[in-house]
């Protein structure tokens, strides 16, 4: 199961669950990403980075716009993309 971890570049108002493939390119950046042996949930995954200063180890880019996850930032598990709010995450469409 791999999963990946998108930081926001800019302060954003994407609070609806619907977002363009290209606004993910172009808002966004991959920061980490990992591949699972064991199955997990999405509510394990956003609990084990939740508020760590550094919870992602070795990052894939060295220059962030913050050091943890933000409400706005995007968790992508098996192809399905969730945004984090400011409790849990939402899952969200990817047109």
């Amino acid at each position: 199961m791999k999963v990946k971890i998108y930081f926001c570049k800019e302060p954003n108002d994407i609070q609806r669950g619907r977002l363009n493939r290209i606004a993910l390119v172009t808002i966004y950046d991959l920061v980490w990403e990992a591949e699972f042996k064991n199955l997990i949930t999405i509510g394990k995954v956003w609990l084990k980075v939740n508020g760590k200063v550094e919870p992602f180890g070795i990052p894939l880019k060295h220059k962030r716009h913050h050091k943890s996850l933000l409400p706005g930032d995007i968790i992508e598990m098996n192809n399905e993309f969730y945004m984090v709010m400011d409790v849990g995450v939402k899952k969200i469409v990817l047109a």
